[in-house]
């Protein structure tokens, strides 16, 4: 350790199991996922139906592989739909588009796409949708407009994306 310029120490187990945990969402306001509970009801977090769907649509269809066999990250993210009692290969079979369109996660782009079908009606009257995730302040930078705690499209300004 003589040569040692940083120590890094893991409390959570990210670094040293490779696990990770839903901690917060943010739907128009930040709400802490209960964590310790072995279920989760959709009533606890989501105001609204809309608000519901996005969340099954963008975790089930902008993610690769399952809770037992993704990466990190997205294990975290199933994990919280198992939780959720939503049953991932449903939403799938229903969203995807065939053949399906995904930009996967590279490091150049940091960020992963998806468009999904059936999604219902839409701003600009077709039934399509694209899933973006990936770094905050890339994905923040796609967008002009977020849903607010009760589901009204609201405009993104710099307070809401700090």
């Amino acid at each position: 350790m003589g040569g040692a310029n940083n120590i890094c120490s893991d409390k959570t187990g990210t670094l040293t199991m490779n696990k990770m945990t839903v901690t917060n969402v943010y739907i128009g306001v930040d709400k802490e996922v209960k964590v310790t509970e072995p279920t989760y009801k959709f009533s606890d977090y989501f105001q609204n139906a809309e608000h519901q769907e996005l969340f099954k649509q963008a975790i089930s269809c902008n993610t690769i592989g399952s809770a037992d066999s993704a990466s990190a990250t997205e294990q975290a993210m199933l994990i919280m739909m198992k939780k959720l009692g939503v049953d991932v290969e449903v939403e799938r079979k229903k969203h995807y588009l065939d053949p399906q369109i995904r930009f996967v996660f590279t490091s150049k782009r940091k960020r992963m796409t998806t468009v999904i079908k059936n999604v219902g009606k839409t701003d600009f009257n077709h039934d399509r949708r694209a899933h973006i995730k990936g770094a905050a302040e890339i994905v923040l930078d796609c967008c002009g407009h977020y849903l607010d705690e009760n589901g009204a499209k609201q405009p993104i300004t710099d307070g809401v994306k700090k």
